[in-house]
């Protein structure tokens, strides 16, 4: 019969685990206070007793259940050794071991929580070992031409959806008669929560709680047709196509499930950032650099004559763009001369619960690029027409986020799986779809806004509260007929 492939199932350390593959009847396989060492693939194999050899006409019928599951595991830190030494003018190499799953967001900071870039006085590494289930790396910092200024604490820090760990190392100016440490607790510690004590096979499992069994989802994908508001005709500027996302990058992190953070996405060398929160949504702040902005430092603040609602918001040359509360408006906000302009978007559903994507608080998603500046919101009445059709297994066609970059637009599968992907790129210039299929992390399962920046080539995320970038690969793709008419307001269903 082949075999059956389901996905993970996850579990926390500490949880009792039962496994269980029916045919008529069979074993079970239970797992008590499971650990991290529990973590890997399981075969479970079935036969009906016919022999192969005598019976040539039938396939022998084996039933295979490969059930993997993952221990959700806080990140656990050890640091060795603890304490580091250098001579002025020399270079210095910090390490920690990190175990963890899921996936981790890792940074260094160096003293007053300054968190740490790779330049030419950092370099900053992290190496996975691929060896195992439990995703077991290392973090290092090496500091070059060691100043006096540089001794002193050094933090390597592991955020997941489970929690924080912030690990210490410590460098010193090494002297004639520094001696080596000793071992021991010294130059070795922990940090985290480490495995649990570990039980026998033979112990009793508890009762495990009935678990409703749901069937897979299935959906179908559609491309839209879309009509042109007015009579402008365009033609692209620039015709790229994305063609891999990285991994993210941490930023900075806040209370709030919800907000925005944005920069200038048609000027690169801004050193500018802006952002806003919903709890006071008639504030723009703009901070002077990325140090101001990572410790929530000094910053400008921008009185909004009217309140915005949700935080897909836009800096876009020099102009805040965004949705006004209770209206189907959105608000041009000149940052130089505090002028404003407002517009209507045709059609468009502002009120009730009737938000944009599946966890928002959004109902127009503004997103700007090298052809302008766009608007992706759902309308009051039918706009779209099916004209072509995949049956896919979707999850009841409810997609995470949407984003467009060079005038195609990118939908998200999912913003609260952690392991998703990029599967729909609709090009709104030619009307046609892009092969696409990009693996996309959101580390801690609750992405709430996802936008594109051209000019810098990432993306920018909020992941419950988390302020993250994912750096992207782009590659020339056909651009179309020339003057390709698009909309001015364009939709999408699906």
């Amino acid at each position: 019969m082949g075999s059956a492939e389901r996905g993970a199932i996850i579990v926390q350390e500490g949880d009792n685990l039962r496994l269980e593959y029916i045919v008529v009847s069979g074993p079970k396989l239970h797992f008590v206070n499971v650990s991290r060492e529990h973590t890997g693939a399981y075969q479970c194999e079935a036969t009906n007793g016919l022999n192969e050899s005598h019976y040539t006409d039938f396939y022998v019928e084996f039933h295979h259940e490969y059930d993997d599951f993952y221990v959700s595991i806080e990140p656990f830190i050890r640091v060795s050794p603890v304490k580091v030494t250098a001579h002025i003018g020399s270079q210095a190499r910090l390490e920690c071991q990190v175990e963890a799953l899921p996936m981790t967001v890792t940074y260094w900071e160096a003293q007053r929580a300054r968190i740490l870039e790779n330049s030419t006085k950092y370099t900053i590494s992290h190496q996975h070992n691929t060896n195992n289930f439990v995703r077991k790396s290392t973090m290092s910092l090496i500091i070059y031409s060691v100043q006096e200024t540089d001794f002193g604490h050094y933090d390597c820090v592991a955020r997941n959806e489970m929690a924080m760990t912030r690990g210490t190392v410590v460098l010193e100016e090494s002297s004639r008669h520094h001696r080596p440490a000793t071992t021991g607790t010294e130059n070795s510690l922990t940090f985290g929560h480490p495995a649990p004590s570990y039980e026998g096979f033979d112990d009793l499992c508890p009762t495990c709680p009935y678990c409703q069994k749901c069937s897979e989802g299935r959906g179908a994908l559609f491309a839209p047709s879309y009509r042109t508001f007015g009579n402008k005709t365009v033609t692209r500027k620039e015709a790229r196509l994305i063609t891999a996302v990285g991994k993210p990058v941490f930023h900075r992190h806040t209370n709030n499930n919800y907000g925005s953070w944005m920069r200038d996405t048609n000027n690169e060398t801004d050193p500018h950032y802006w952002t806003t929160d919903p709890n006071h949504n008639d504030i723009l702040k703009e901070f002077a650099n990325k140090n101001d902005f990572r410790n929530n430092g000094r910053s400008i603040t921008y009185q909004l004559p009217t309140s915005f609602q949700g935080n897909s918001h836009v800096i876009f040359n020099g102009s805040f763009y965004y949705h006004v509360k209770g209206h189907p408006n959105i608000t041009q906000l000149d940052l130089n001369t505090r002028k404003t302009t407002t517009m209507e978007l045709p059609g468009m559903v502002y009120s009730d619960d009737r938000f944009l994507y599946n966890n928002s608080r959004d109902y127009v998603d503004l997103s700007a690029d090298t052809e302008g500046l766009w608007a992706i919101y759902s309308t009051s009445y039918p706009n779209n027409t099916i004209e072509k059709g995949w049956d896919m297994a979707l999850n009841n066609n409810l997609y995470g986020n949407f984003f467009i970059a060079y005038g195609v637009l990118y939908v998200l599968d999912s913003a609260t799986d952690r392991d998703t992907r990029i599967r729909i790129a609709f090009d709104l210039y030619k009307g046609e779809m892009e092969d696409v299929d990009l693996p996309f992390n959101n580390p801690f399962s609750y992405t709430t806004l996802l936008g594109y920046n051209y000019k810098a080539k990432m993306l920018f995320s909020w992941d419950k509260g988390n302020l993250l970038t994912y750096p992207v690969r782009e590659s020339g793709m056909d651009a179309g007929p020339p003057g390709s008419d698009y909309e001015d307001h364009s939709h999408s269903s699906s």
